[in-house]
C-alpha cells in the first residue's frame, strides 16, 4: 500500500517528496500524491522525513500476520 497523506497537518513543505527514492511522489493541490502505487517500496523515507507527522501507511491485516 502506497502512502497515506493527511491533509490536514500537510504544511506543502515538499521534503517527503524530494526524500522518495523512487522518485514516486508528486505535489497535489492540497498534498502530495503518489504517481505510481504499485511502484512504492514502503521504504518510509518520505514518512521519516516529514517532520508534521502528515505520512502514514495503512497495512492489509494479512500482511501483518
Amino acid at each position: 500500500m502506497p502512502p497515506v497523506f493527511d491533509a490536514t497537518k500537510c504544511k506543502k513543505c515538499r521534503k517527503c517528496v524530494t526524500r522518495c527514492p523512487g522518485y514516486l511522489l508528486e505535489m497535489g493541490e492540497k498534498k502530495p500524491e503518489v504517481r505510481f502505487p504499485n511502484e512504492c517500496w514502503h521504504c518510509g523515507c518520505c514518512r521519516i522525513a516529514c517532520e508534521h507527522e502528515a505520512i502514514s501507511f495503512e497495512f492489509p491485516l494479512y500482511t501483518r500476520v
